[in-house]
């Protein structure tokens, strides 16, 4: 059992692989898919509503799979979480995980989350963003998670946990209808809604990477690529279309 200091030095080492600093906000999806150390593949698949993700890890290649009707903030805390899994966690095969961020989880699940939230809002960038108590109001929430780019529910639940917020103020702002608020902060609104309907079926990572330099070693004929593309969800890759294009004589 890892502690929470120890969870926080995890988050740091991995985001120093990266060549990312400790306080920054991170583009998770971009840095996921283009780490070509790690052999992961990303898709995006509408999953039971009861799980935010699942992940399988055989020798060296790893498949992580986000639930693409979650909102995107919520999305890119699955990821985070499902990378302690397979990179952090001895003997894994396969994990599914539910979409509870209450106590009742196991250890290992409890360690991913924490590990997930200081991944995407190490100790002290959280800090150093506000470390007054008496500021984190509705508005400074949701400035901040729109900074880290990660849920509300994912906020407001680290806030309690670090004592910078009440658990009756989190309840409080649980009930607010937090996309509406935004746009009135002049945010966007996409960080608390699903992937778009055209990429909820999408894969990403070394899936694609494998598919296309098989074909140029000929390896595999060009109807078998465009197969194993479309398995994948990339139709945009086999048509030569734009993601969300849907006249293809375009």
């Amino acid at each position: 059992m890892r502690t929470v200091q120890e969870l926080n030095s995890l988050a740091l080492r991995t985001r120093r692989m990266w060549n990312e600093d400790g306080y920054s906000p991170i583009d998770i999806f971009a840095i996921v898919n283009g780490w070509k150390d790690k052999k992961i593949t990303l898709v995006q698949y509408p999953l039971s509503p009861r799980i935010s993700g699942m992940c399988t890890k055989e020798s060296r290649d790893i498949i992580i799979c986000l639930n693409s009707m979650t909102s995107i903030g919520r999305q890119r805390f699955t990821l985070a979480h499902e990378l302690y899994h397979v990179l952090y966690e001895e003997n894994i095969k396969r994990v599914i995980c539910s979409m509870s961020m209450n106590n009742d989880k196991s250890e290992s699940e409890r360690e991913a989350d924490r590990f997930a939230s200081y991944l995407l809002m190490p100790y002290d960038a959280l800090l150093e963003y506000e470390y007054d108590k008496s500021k984190w109001n509705l508005e400074r929430v949701i400035e901040a998670e729109q900074f880290f780019q990660v849920s509300h529910q994912a906020m407001l639940h680290r806030l309690v946990c670090d004592n910078l917020l009440s658990a009756s103020a989190a309840e409080e702002y649980k009930t607010i209808k937090v996309s509406t608020e935004a746009a009135r902060l002049g945010y966007g609104k996409g960080l608390y809604f699903p992937t778009d309907k055209t990429k909820q079926y999408f894969t990403t990572g070394e899936y694609i990477r494998k598919v296309e330099k098989m074909a140029e070693q000929d390896l595999i004929s060009n109807g078998k690529k465009e197969e194993l593309l479309l398995d994948a969800y990339r139709a945009d890759i086999v048509y030569n279309f734009d993601e969300g294009e849907t006249n293809l004589n375009d």
